[in-house]
């Protein structure tokens, strides 16, 4: 039981690897210094005393903190511009040189340590103007001008939100970040009582009052007339770039459609449907341009990012309507990640790049900008479900047509509760990254990973054991005095325990897979997805019942014998597919061979896989060898 308990841990500790909190702090630190030296310092001269103590401390802790930070490029290269920072606050440098450091080390910071800098849902301001009135106007007072009824009496005073300047310089993430971790020294608290969901409502609103009705009208007729910043609807690029930042790279319309996004942020994100495909081609340009400035440690994780978080939840939609396509763009990216691997030439990894950048544009085309097909929604349903629950399922059946034949069917009840506590734990697990914290696609991998890898080496040792019993001598009289003791209490909870770990590391990706394909598809759409959902589930029921009901109809021997063959099929299947995930998590390296891929069996063409594979084979054929030649020597001995 203990081991299980590990077990259970080990796979789970991927998803709890999320960014910590030095990483937030420092971020936060940043964001401060940036938006708040203007007001301490002036031409050259402190302006604020207690202000400028104040950004000398935190340029202090921001290159305490960055000392601190797990050793990295991105690492190495926060601690150098902390010490840069140190020096320009002491030496006084004017507040646009200090904004713009600051601005590079937020954007660093992001990128290198994965955080999670966007809403994973529209923002509504209107609820947060409500959060706003119940939370802030004693401080902030009811228009946000910092006037509220305690105002006079703290210190430092709270923030004025219609201060034009104070608004130019601050991004949504960074009001996102204030309102989760609270200012240490101030009156301003942790709002930990809020959900992920309201603390960005709120950012949004109080980002959003120092905008003018002009410039969003000015941004209206932008968007009309096709002439508005592309980017900026990016909800990434929406929440980690600062109005200043906006203007500076697309003049007056970055001012105008910044103040209409946070004011309206369904724009940007209901226009953002195709969000994956988006967040693929911002990843993987980033990656090109980390590669060329010589960073290649960033680059890799860049183009591993553009794969889990990007490419990957749009690959059953794409399947649906050009599957070809949709491996090509698999293997494309794939070659990607080895030109950063194995060093080649910045020339060769920006044409690579720039090819994935036009396979990715016709994936967009084909998926029709919007919407798929009621008859695509259907298919790609229909291929989630059995794709994802085909080996989870051949698992659970083979166990209990296993505990049927052998007359234990009391241990079901273990094997059916380690099923339908993965399936439970599952939809929590995507019920909390979608409220509570983000789980991102490296996690996802790692975590199947390492549950594919954990089930192949049980299904191996459940084969083997299977097989021994077939090559018994009296095999018959062996089963039936012995199979209750071999089905203790601690076997049928490793029973329970596999039936859990196979089911589980298919359910969460499941869920998100299906999720992304319900975003892209109209009502009429999403009505087929169902009806794809329902009958994968009854092909599934199906083949669960045949399994059952003829494999049970065996003589035992031969029972034991198919089982055991079977058990040793899908320990490769899984030891291909666990290799394979951890190998897109970017854990693994990945050298491709010339040959086809065979993804229901688990085998991928790479060097990696296969040699795993075979050893495996290998070491089953000279298992079920030796464990023959054994009746014949017991034989002669007698």
């Amino acid at each position: 039981m203990r081991t299980l308990i590990a077990i259970f841990f080990l796979i789970l500790q991927p998803i709890a690897a999320q960014a910590g909190p030095q990483e937030n702090q420092l971020l936060q630190l940043i964001d401060y210094v940036g938006v708040d030296y203007g007001g301490a310092v002036a031409d050259g001269r402190i302006v604020n005393e207690s202000e400028y103590g104040e950004m000398q401390d935190f340029a202090t802790a921001i290159r305490e903190t960055a000392e601190r930070l797990p050793d990295s490029a991105t690492a190495t290269q926060l601690r150098n511009q902390a010490k840069r920072l140190q020096s320009l606050v002491e030496k006084r440098a004017d507040a646009d040189t200090v904004a713009a450091l600051t601005a590079t080390m937020r954007q660093q910071l992001i990128d290198g340590f994965r955080i999670e800098s966007a809403p994973r849902q529209t923002p509504d301001p209107a609820s947060g103007r409500h959060l706003f009135a119940e939370n802030c106007v004693s401080c902030h007072g009811v228009h946000g001008a910092g006037d509220g009824p305690l105002a006079r009496k703290l210190e430092p005073a709270p923030t004025n939100f219609l201060d034009r300047e104070r608004y130019r310089q601050r991004t949504l993430f960074g009001l996102y970040n204030t309102i989760t971790r609270g200012v240490n020294g101030t009156a301003m608290p942790a709002f930990t009582q809020l959900s992920e969901a309201q603390r960005w409502n709120l950012a949004f609103y109080v980002g959003q009052l120092a905008g003018s009705e002009a410039e969003r009208n000015r941004a209206r007729e932008l968007l009309a007339a096709g002439e508005a910043p592309q980017a900026l609807l990016q909800p990434q690029r929406l929440t980690t770039l600062t109005p200043a930042e906006a203007e500076a790279a697309w003049g007056d319309r970055g001012t105008a459609l910044m103040a209409l996004l946070r004011a309206e942020p369904a724009i940007a994100f209901e226009r953002n449907r195709l969000a994956p495909l988006h967040y693929a081609a911002r990843k993987l340009e980033q990656s090109r341009r980390a590669y060329a400035a010589g960073n290649g440690e960033q680059a890799y994780r860049l183009a591993v990012d553009a794969y889990l978080e990007g490419f990957e939840l749009t690959e059953n939609n794409l399947d649906a309507v050009d599957p070809t396509l949709r491996r090509d763009i698999e293997s494309a990216m794939t070659g990607y990640r080895n030109l950063i691997r194995h060093n080649e030439s910045p020339q060769r990894v920006e044409q690579e790049a720039a090819r994935i950048g036009q396979l990715l544009q016709t994936a967009q085309g084909r998926l029709d900008s919007t919407t798929l097909s009621k008859q695509a929604a259907f298919a790609g349903a229909l291929i989630i479900l059995l794709r994802e629950g085909l080996e989870a399922l051949l698992v659970v059946a083979a166990l209990a047509a296993f505990l049927i034949k052998t007359g234990r069917r009391d241990g079901l009840r273990y094997l059916y509760g380690g099923l339908f506590g993965a399936l439970v734990l599952g939809g929590l697990t995507w019920l909390a990254s979608n409220t509570l914290f983000s789980i991102g696609g490296a996690q996802r991998e790692l975590t199947e990973g390492i549950a594919a890898l954990v089930s192949a080496a049980v299904l191996f040792y459940v084969g083997f054991w299977l097989h021994s019993k077939t090559g018994a001598s009296q095999w018959k009289r062996f089963i039936d005095d012995n199979v209750r003791k071999a089905l203790g209490q601690g076997t049928l909870w490793g029973l329970a325990g596999l039936s859990f770990i196979a089911v589980y590391r298919e359910v969460f990706e499941t869920v998100l897979f299906y999720q992304a394909l319900w975003m892209q598809t109209d009502t009429a759409g999403q009505g087929m997805i169902l009806y794809g959902l329902l009958a994968a589930a009854i092909l599934l029921a199906m083949l669960a019942w045949l399994i059952l009901r003829y494999s049970t109809r065996l003589p035992l021997r031969q029972f034991f014998t198919a089982t055991s063959a079977f058990m040793f099929l899908l320990a490769v299947v899984f030891a291909g597919k666990g290799v394979a995930a951890l190998q897109e998590a970017g854990k693994l390296p990945l050298d491709p061979v010339n040959l086809p891929s065979i993804q229901l069996l688990g085998v991928y063409p790479n060097l990696q896989g296969l040699l795993i594979q075979a050893g495996m084979v290998v070491a089953a054929i000279f298992m079920v060898v030796y464990a023959r030649s054994r009746p014949l020597t017991d034989e002669r001995r007698r």
